[in-house]
């Protein structure tokens, strides 16, 4: 497999989710992964788009956000970047503990690091790297 990256821009608008999943679709189409993989590749990126849509660039549609998705021989990576202050991802409570489960906010980077194989913030916290294995 030759690596090839593949980008799309968005404005910062819930409405554009939609054109990520015809991007994702799309990719889908051209590769050889398995429904498995594309699933668990689908709902991570899409929770971390949505992410980075509300909190990363806080709705503002005159900020943008890029996903990469680059497909190498065993595995492939998405970049979702924002245009945002960032935060500290080390601070997020767990959604699991007593305290949090009720909540209906706080498990997006759960669900991220569930079904991807490994995740990578940038220091900044605007910038997040999700790796799934083949």
């Amino acid at each position: 497999i030759v690596s090839m990256v593949r980008t799309i821009k968005i404005t910062s608008s819930i409405h554009n989710i939609n054109e990520i999943e015809f991007f994702l679709n799309s990719i889908f189409r051209e590769s050889n992964f398995s429904r498995k993989i594309y699933c668990k590749i689908y709902l991570a990126v899409i929770e971390s788009v949505t992410n980075a849509i509300t909190h990363g660039n806080q709705l503002n549609k005159d900020k943008f956000v890029t996903i990469s998705f680059e497909e190498k021989e065993a595995f492939i990576i998405v970049s979702i970047d924002d245009e945002g202050d960032g935060f500290n991802w080390n601070i997020i409570p767990n959604p699991l503990e007593a305290l949090n489960i009720k909540k209906e906010t706080g498990r997006g980077i759960f669900i991220m690091k569930e079904y991807s194989d490994e995740l990578h913030f940038n220091k900044r916290g605007n910038s997040v790297q999700l790796k799934f294995n083949k």
